[in-house]
């Protein structure tokens, strides 16, 4: 599916923070047919059929955060976010920053933990595919406190959470004017909150072993994500976590 515009809400962008960007273009390109696009910056701009996709850049000493994706919300009014998120009971990370004239980017941390992004672009405007191989299909969010982010994120975003059934995550979750789900939150035991990043494949288990080839690890074998379709998840072979999904 190509955006040229995301609603306010949705998931709009991801970038991987890796100590080794070289390794990162090699993997990544190799298992999705990526192009790799470098900024003077140092900044990559991964592209599939000239549309961007998503981003990496070397993970700079004393981050937060230790390698892996984060991902990105639309935001309209980066400001308005801000408050929004300190309101609901999250705090500010990093806050909003200029990104050239590209947009502006403001990095969050949820009650429970879980870090996470918003954009609001000007020349930028994010992912220029969704929802197909190779590109940013979920956004599954992991919780000790499912009920609490359910809240956390309608009050930030606007986001409605529903039911799916048993066997399931927790809630899909739907950004305003919607028309499915983009992601999901499942409760998890007391353990590190976190958003997983799935790029869409056409075959899950070929998926798998070309990823294990190239230097992934596997951490959880395929399985079926009830209502979404088969997913697993890996490490790259910086140990950044992400995972595939074929759906349904």
């Amino acid at each position: 599916m190509k955006i040229t515009r995301h609603p306010a809400g949705a998931p709009c962008w991801a970038d991987l923070d890796t100590p080794d960007v070289a390794s990162a273009r090699t993997f990544y390109s190799s298992l999705f047919g990526w192009q790799a696009l470098e900024l003077p910056s140092g900044y990559v701009n991964f592209t599939l059929d000239g549309e961007k996709i998503v981003g990496a850049v070397k993970l700079r000493e004393g981050q937060e955060h230790s390698a892996g994706w984060s991902v990105y919300f639309m935001s309209d009014n980066l400001n308005g976010t801000t408050k929004a998120v300190e309101e609901a009971g999250g705090r500010v990370v990093s806050p909003p920053t200029k990104v050239s004239v590209a947009g502006s980017a403001a990095v969050y941390a949820a009650p429970d933990g879980a870090v996470f992004g918003a954009w609001e672009p000007d020349k930028h405007p994010g992912s220029g595919l969704v929802r197909e191989p190779g590109t940013p299909s979920w956004f599954g969010l992991s919780s000790p406190h499912a009920e609490g982010a359910k809240v956390f994120y309608a009050q930030v975003f606007g986001w409605t959470a529903s039911g799916s059934p048993a066997g399931g995550a927790t809630a899909d979750l739907t950004f305003v004017g919607g028309v499915a789900p983009f992601g999901g939150v499942t409760g998890v035991p007391e353990e590190a909150a976190a958003w997983t990043l799935h790029f869409g494949v056409e075959d899950i288990e070929g998926g798998v072993a070309k990823a294990i080839e190239l230097g992934g690890t596997l951490v959880s074998a395929p399985y079926e994500a009830v209502g979404v379709g088969r997913a697993a998840v890996l490490k790259d072979p910086v140990g950044a976590a992400f995972a595939l999904v074929q759906h349904a």
